[in-house]
């Protein structure tokens, strides 16, 4: 039973959580950055994701009934979030961060690690919800520990992943990454309509169900 429940959580947290199209995400966040830069930000992200999956693991279902909140406003809310951040990469004349403005505002690297990397690509919506889900539905302490046995190695393999897109980086060079950028920004653009579109999709069912 235990193997089961590790199996499960494992595939639903790796499907959503999705390492591949985080770190392609993030080869055009971190287009110029030096490696040890790169190294940091992909530590401190999946650090801050992996507390915050915590925190819902535990408390979350209960803090979200506290405060009202329907998980279907995540979806909207984050995917919003992340189109401004599309726009930024698709348009902007420099990666996203890498200006002096930007050094100087709140999208400097810190930022980067914690918005969009941690939340809402790492630990987004989705993922938070499945969490909440898989140890609600879980019986004992048993299976709890292979949610969150699960939830370790998918983030391991998420950090493995982004640390592994610094060879990436290096092969494409300067305007290969620019074009990274670019592309990336409309995929992540569209990936933030989705969850828009979820969330409102999710939203009406609850309405007429009510």
């Amino acid at each position: 039973m235990l193997t089961q429940t590790f199996l499960n959580a494992f595939i639903s947290l790796l499907v959503i959580t999705n390492p591949l199209g985080v770190a392609a995400i993030f080869v055009g966040l971190m287009a110029h950055s030096p490696a040890q830069e790169i190294k940091a930000t992909a530590f401190k992200a999946v650090a801050v994701a992996f507390g915050v999956l915590l925190f819902f693991a535990f408390l979350g279902e209960g803090l979200l009934t506290n405060l009202g909140i329907r998980l279907p406003s995540f979806h909207v809310a984050g995917g919003i979030l992340l189109f401004s951040i599309a726009y930024r990469m698709i348009f902007s004349d420099t990666r996203f961060g890498s200006s002096k403005e930007d050094h100087n505002g709140l999208a400097d690297r810190a930022d980067v690690a914690v918005f969009p990397l941690a939340i809402p690509l790492i630990s987004g919506p989705g993922c938070m919800t499945a969490i909440i889900l898989l140890m609600s539905r879980a019986e004992g302490r048993m299976e709890e520990m292979g949610v969150l046995l699960a939830l370790i190695v998918v983030m391991g393999l998420t950090l493995g992943t982004l640390l592994a897109s610094r060879g990436v980086l290096r092969i494409l060079g300067s305007s290969g990454n620019t074009v990274v950028a670019r592309v990336m920004g409309v995929l992540l653009a569209a990936r933030s309509v989705q969850f828009i579109v979820d969330g409102l999709r999710d939203m009406h069912t609850l309405f007429f169900a009510s």
